[in-house]
């Protein structure tokens, strides 16, 4: 029972972890705001190609965070993965109508495929929209095609990587279920 609490307060660390991360806020509203931010600095200064560079870092530091935020997840899913072996065991020194009382990691896989990642894949259909968009239009409108078609080819590759990267963390909670 001891190995069952210990567990338990990893995972909620962990995912409270996650959820307290304000980089990811902090660097959208970093998205928004650097076109009018670096408005304010002679040309001459930035350079022509400052907006695609701003638009670039803070994109890959949304990538980045939003990876790490992936790492945490994934030791979530390996906590739980260990949780729910406990949780059998437990389950089979119980009476078979209190067997279901420690099922809670066991049935998570079931809950997160019909609940939680159709709301998350909303959310990050919503953000990479904002992502792609807001920066796409700007450059277009302030400094042309070419860095417009410039920063969409990075958000492709960084949308890549933390595309591939959610898959393999969804396909190994999966394969642990």
């Amino acid at each position: 029972m001891r190995q069952y609490t210990y567990l338990g307060d990893k995972c909620d660390s962990y995912s409270r972890s996650s959820f307290e991360d304000f980089g990811l806020l902090f660097s959208t509203g970093a998205m928004a705001a650097w076109v009018p931010v670096s408005a304010q600095f002679p040309a001459a200064a930035l350079g022509r190609w400052a907006p695609l560079t701003g638009f670039v870092a803070i994109l890959f530091f949304i990538a980045i965070v939003g990876t790490r935020t992936l790492a945490k997840q994934a030791l979530v899913q390996y906590y739980l993965s260990h949780i729910a072996r406990v949780e059998a065991s437990i389950a089979q020194r119980l009476a078979p109508a209190d067997a279901d009382a420690f099922a809670f990691a066991r049935r998570w896989p079931q809950w997160q495929a019909a609940h939680y990642e159709p709301l998350m894949q909303r959310f990050l259909l919503l953000f990479a929209l904002f992502l792609s968009t807001v920066p796409i239009v700007a450059l277009w409108l302030g400094s042309g095609f070419t860095q417009a078609a410039i920063y969409a080819g990075c958000f492709l590759i960084a949308g890549g990587i933390y595309a591939s990267a959610a898959g393999r963390l969804r396909g190994a909670a999966m394969g642990d279920a």
